[in-house]
């Protein structure tokens, strides 16, 4: 098999089969590394949403500051909810409904805008939720988990409603300062409204990256082991051939 090894076509392939063994490699250890990022990104949120609510003001002293380090932190904070300010973001997360968006006008002044969950759109109308979903009258106190704005849309929706959740968007109309992060509502006093469904905290699932990095690590072995094969094939045929010219020659 060595033999072979010198002829120009196996010589050719041994070098395509490194080749492709160094790219496997390359994009196993690549996905790998996103794996690892999002094993810390996991770990951090995980932290982050443990930890016990402190107040909104303490946390984050500059309303338009978009602390990094706040967001998914629980906080609480009281006020009145803006039911004439409140909006629906349209099929968020692709879900056929709506999550409700209401403005919170805080007792020590200034607005942070709440998810307050989700509710589905309405069977005989999908332009408009199934339930009532205004907010309640009076003061209230809530936690909420602190989230960052979600990247702008050029898409139009109706009136009244919103593709993205980007406190930015509404600030002109709200009492200032507006919280550049916003809220989703994890309880409240008095209690949630039962027909809405409360914001999930954030996923924090392994995903794909480490399945995709064994995958590739997995064809090196396939393409190492199927090279080995295809030239113990070529060696056992060629000798084949020599011992049935030796045999040849002796009967002639």
């Amino acid at each position: 098999m060595l033999a072979l090894l010198r002829q120009p076509r196996w010589l050719g392939l041994a070098v395509l089969t490194l080749v492709m063994c160094a790219l496997f490699w390359w994009l196993g250890t690549w996905q790998w590394g996103r794996h690892l990022e999002r094993a810390d990104r996991n770990a951090a949120i995980e932290r982050a949403q443990g930890q016990e609510p402190v107040d909104l003001a303490d946390l984050v002293p500059d309303p338009t500051d978009q602390d990094d380090s706040a967001v998914y932190r629980p906080v609480t904070a009281s006020g009145t909810y803006l039911a004439d300010e409140q909006v629906l973001q349209r099929n968020p997360r692709g879900r056929s409904g709506y999550e409700v968006l209401t403005p919170l006008q805080l007792d020590e002044g200034g607005t942070l805008l709440v998810d307050r969950g989700w509710v589905a759109a309405s069977p005989t109308d999908v332009s408009a939720p199934a339930a009532d979903v205004a907010p309640p009258d009076g003061p209230v106190r809530v936690t909420v988990r602190l989230r960052a704005a979600q990247p702008t849309s050029d898409r139009q929706a109706p009136a009244g409603q919103v593709y993205v959740i980007d406190p930015g968007s509404m600030a002109e109309t709200l009492p200032q300062p507006v919280y550049a992060l916003y809220g989703e509502l994890i309880d409240q006093d008095p209690p949630p409204d039962a027909t809405l469904e409360l914001p999930q905290p954030s996923e924090t699932g392994i995903g794909v990256h480490l399945f995709y990095a064994i995958q590739w690590w997995l064809f090196i072995v396939i393409a190492l082991l199927g090279f080995g094969a295809l030239l113990r094939r070529e060696g056992r045929t060629d000798g084949a051939l020599g011992d049935d010219d030796t045999q040849g020659a002796r009967v002639g």
